[in-house]
């Protein structure tokens, strides 16, 4: 291992926290004093958890389908429950399962929230909230989005076992950062407690997921990387905290091919015929249309019904769970929710016909590709950290060295192709890394096209992403540069307070932010009244996706419009952006 890479991760290294494994150890002690209830849809379905139940169903032929569901107001959720439940009464499709999807608020103690940019969906404060949406009606709900990995993550664990989930995550969300919050080492030592919690219960059928693409996986340009890194979160969660891994994906990986050898490779890996290792096919989301919105149903029709023939092909009980033709521009209804649903159950009564005449030798290839290049990278990590002195045998240890690790340069550091031919290449592409540098090449030709080649020789630009999203500050750190630009780039999850805080300490006035988590008016207005207490002026655009909740609104709706009148330019016309940019002051 080169020496600079060693100093890095050894710089990583926490410094001054507890022992890990006796957080866990801990944790496992306090499972005793928590109740793990029984939710309305186990006390009258008759399984003990929700994995029994997809078991069961597959052995009678049945396809099981789950929602992600996050309605702007708790009031709207449990009615939404109420309806899920009388759809499956009238219609007998197996559409009983919901992820439900809280504000990213619930994640940090209620004392955080007022300074905190209020993103879109329902808020929970206590045990009450989230026991009304197991007990609303017989339809499973699990918690991951800012369950698990927040710095609120213990009291959320309690409530979710008091209220009866079977499933708890998501893990892999541990990298997310959170308004006001810097606690690494409160936030993760609760994290090991409740790990140690959710092991104590795991014989009753307790499980730990995880989603890779929310985690550093996200962050990856191969896909046998996303599968390396997988293998290091199973390491973590079963063999250092001693609890049980499920994981769904999905979202960013939509061309085909990578999509079923992906699942195929965790199932290979872990997979069993009385344990489900991939719990559901989450929709795709990156190459959703955001216009002429119909044209998803196209996109999700084609994903359930292969992903239906391989269920068949290798005897899977994976569930699916679809995201509904608004995904591109909203977050979805309840009734939106229900048409791609009824969209997948029409496609999947084909899948017999199409499994007899599919050659899943392809998916087999690349599977195999996947699992041999991703051990690769999984020990080489393992070996990476252990060298450079991080304990690899202490949970607390290597989540926050992780969580601290540049997910580019992991990758680009430690995958399999720099031992093998000198040099970082990818194998297997992922979807978003291809669609990003085609984005960044399309708009690079229209602005060559237009004159504005080395425009912004001399100037420099704050590139942010606002939330956890790293393909959108990807774009746009690399077209600043083509334009010779001298970027200064702030990474991820950036506070508007930090934003500022950066341009000042380099003399830039000039910063670009991708933002795509509903929070972008907060956001905005956070930073027009710090520049005014500042008294500076500030250059600010703002790009990805400009929606939010506003009052007397059920769903989010574009707020573009509201946002430039604060004096920001609110547009994903990176030729404005550029105009605006080489304005003088």
């Amino acid at each position: 291992m080169k020496q600079d890479l060693k100093e890095y991760i050894a710089s990583l290294k926490p410094v001054g926290f507890p022992d890990g494994n006796a957080l866990v150890r801990e944790g496992r002690e306090m499972a005793d004093r928590i109740p793990w209830n029984k939710s309305r849809f186990l006390r009258q379905t008759g399984f003990e958890t929700w994995e029994q139940y997809c078991l069961d169903c597959h052995k009678k032929g049945k396809s099981v389908f789950q929602l992600l569901m996050g309605l702007s107001t708790l009031e709207e959720q449990l009615d939404a429950l109420q309806k899920i439940e009388a759809f499956y009464q009238r219609t007998g499709c197996e559409v009983r399962s919901v992820q439900a999807i809280p504000s990213s608020l619930v994640g940090l103690p209620a004392a955080y929230w007022e300074n905190a940019p209020r993103p879109t969906s329902y808020t929970m404060k206590g045990e009450a909230d989230w026991l009304a949406q197991t007990q609303a009606a017989a339809v499973d709900v699990c918690w991951e989005d800012w369950h698990l990995s927040s710095p609120n993550n213990l009291q959320q664990t309690i409530y979710a076992l008091q209220a009866g989930t079977s499933r708890l995550g998501s893990f892999a969300q541990y990298i997310w950062d959170f308004p006001g919050w810097s606690d690494e080492k409160n936030r993760f030592s609760d994290m090991c407690r409740s790990m140690g919690i959710l092991a104590a219960k795991k014989e009753q059928g307790m499980t730990v997921s995880t989603y890779p693409e929310d985690g550093v996986a996200g962050y990856f340009m191969d896909v046998c990387s996303m599968l390396g890194y997988v293998m290091l979160e199973h390491y973590i969660i079963e063999d250092l905290c001693g609890a049980r891994m499920v994981l769904s994906y999905g979202g960013l990986l939509s061309e085909i091919v990578p999509r079923i050898a992906f699942g195929l490779a965790c199932e290979k890996l872990y997979g069993s015929k009385d344990r489900m290792f991939v719990v559901d096919y989450n929709g795709s989301t990156n190459t959703a249309w955001n216009h002429d919105i119909e044209a998803n149903y196209g996109i999700g029709a084609q994903e359930m019904l292969l992903e239906a023939a391989v269920n068949l092909h290798y005897d899977l009980a994976i569930a699916y769970k679809p995201v509904s033709i608004t995904e591109a521009i909203r977050v979805p209804t309840l009734e939106e929710l229900l048409h791609i649903t009824r969209c997948g159950l029409g496609a999947i009564e084909k899948a017999a016909e199409w499994e007899a005449i599919i050659d899943f030798s392809r998916f087999e290839t690349v599977r195999d590709q996947l699992i041999d290049k991703g051990t690769i990278f999984y020990h080489n990590i393992l070996n990476a950290l252990e060298q450079a002195g991080v304990n690899i045998r202490d949970p607390l240890e290597m989540i926050v060295t992780l969580k601290r690790f540049d997910p580019m340069k992991l990758e680009s550091e430690l995958h399999p192709s720099v031992s093998e031919t000198g040099a970082f290449q990818v194998y297997v592409p992922t979807v978003l890394y291809k669609q990003t540098m085609q984005k960044k090449n399309d708009e690079l030709a229209a602005l060559l096209h237009k004159g504005y080649g080395g425009c912004m020789r001399g100037q420099k630009v704050v590139c942010v992403s606002a939330d956890g999203h790293s393909y959108g500050l990807l774009l746009i750190r690399q077209l600043w540069r083509e334009l010779d630009a001298e970027v200064i780039d702030g990474g991820v999850y950036m506070e508007p307070a930090s934003a500022l805080d950066l341009a000042d300490e380099e003399g830039a006035e000039r910063i670009a932010i991708s933002i795509h988590c509903g929070q972008c008016l907060d956001y905005a207005k956070q930073l027009i009244k710090l520049a005014r207490h500042r008294n500076k002026t500030y250059k600010i655009a703002m790009g990805g996706v400009l929606n939010a909740m506003l009052p007397g609104y059920a769903e989010p709706v574009d707020v573009a419009d509201l946002i430039m009148e604060l004096g920001i330019l609110a547009s994903n016309d990176f030729e404005k952006q550029v105009d605006l940019f080489l304005r003088a002051k």
